[in-house]
């Protein structure tokens, strides 16, 4: 007889974080929002991309927290932030809305962002929405289009299962590093270890909100490019030469439509510059925010 699959238990939220003290935690609400703050100096907020987490600036933080405050945060329905039950919290003016509520909880009045991926965009919006408060901005393989939504998924049948297989990718850790591993060009970065914190990440109780609310906003044919649109901000664009997710294409585009946008490229290097070159992320921030 075939066994039933059964997906793999999500966590809760206080089980998932409970090696973690109250202090890398802002109460938003009656929501914890998981921020770290490191360093002195000007503002430097990292915003992570989609499935990812505060986790993936790791490696920049140490080099950057010498000149800078350097403030991470994981964003609604990912990393160890608590997930909203309200769908319209995963929209891109919710998650600006929280940026701003979390810096202003840090008492920082105005700071340079890097965005990478999704986080690309709600940066972008963040600096729409709260100028007065974002400086320069870095986008890092900038997410500014997704490919139209498949017949099924308007409809709930479809919506569910689509949910479902996400489980069962989730629940399958080969599988998931096979997938996931897309977004990295370079050798032994993804490894197993890394693999298994960003899997663990997503395997908390509030994945069925987060996909349906990111679901909600992929409605929009707009989203998230509109979120580009009409920045006045100096804007740097980093693109990784062999990224799969974010090509270099899509970055000069995106380039074309902001006025005096520069943009960079990163050789040998995938989407996930941030993790997989460090070094030439970090020497690029620094040349760019000398400039204000």
């Amino acid at each position: 007889m075939k066994r039933r699959f059964r997906p793999e238990p999500l966590q809760s939220h206080a089980e998932a974080t409970s090696d973690l003290t109250a202090d890398q935690f802002v109460e938003i609400e009656g929501q914890r929002i998981h921020v770290t703050s490191t360093g002195e100096g000007p503002g430097l907020l990292l915003l992570h991309g989609l499935t990812a987490s505060c986790y993936s600036f790791r490696e920049i933080v140490p080099l950057l927290s010498g000149e800078f405050r350097v403030v991470t945060m994981d964003l609604n329905g990912f990393g160890l932030t608590e997930r909203p039950s309200d769908p319209a919290a995963y929209g891109l003016e919710h998650q600006a809305d929280l940026v701003a509520k979390v810096l202003d909880r840090l008492g920082i009045t105005t700071t340079a962002v890097l965005g990478h991926s999704y986080g690309a965009a709600v940066a972008a919006m963040f600096s729409k929405r709260f100028p007065q408060h974002c400086g320069r901005l870095i986008f890092v393989s900038p997410a500014s289009s997704f490919d139209p939504l498949p017949w099924y998924l308007k409809f709930a049948p479809g919506q569910e299962l689509v949910y479902r297989l996400c489980r069962r990718l989730l629940s399958d850790p080969d599988r998931y590093r096979r997938v996931a591993g897309r977004a990295f060009h370079v050798g032994g970065v993804f490894d197993e270890t890394v693999a298994e914190v960003y899997r663990g990440h997503l395997l908390i109780e509030g994945l069925r909100p987060t996909w349906y609310g990111f679901l909600r906003s992929m409605r929009d044919p707009r989203y998230p490019g509109s979120a580009y649109d009409g920045l006045e901000k100096p804007v740097l664009i980093l693109g990784g030469e062999n990224d799969l997710i974010v090509s270099s294409a899509k970055c000069q585009a995106l380039a074309k439509r902001i006025p005096g946008a520069l943009l960079e490229r990163i050789a040998d290097c995938g989407h996930s510059a941030p993790e997989e070159r460090p070094g030439e992320v970090v020497a690029a921030v620094r040349r760019f925010l000398a400039e204000s």
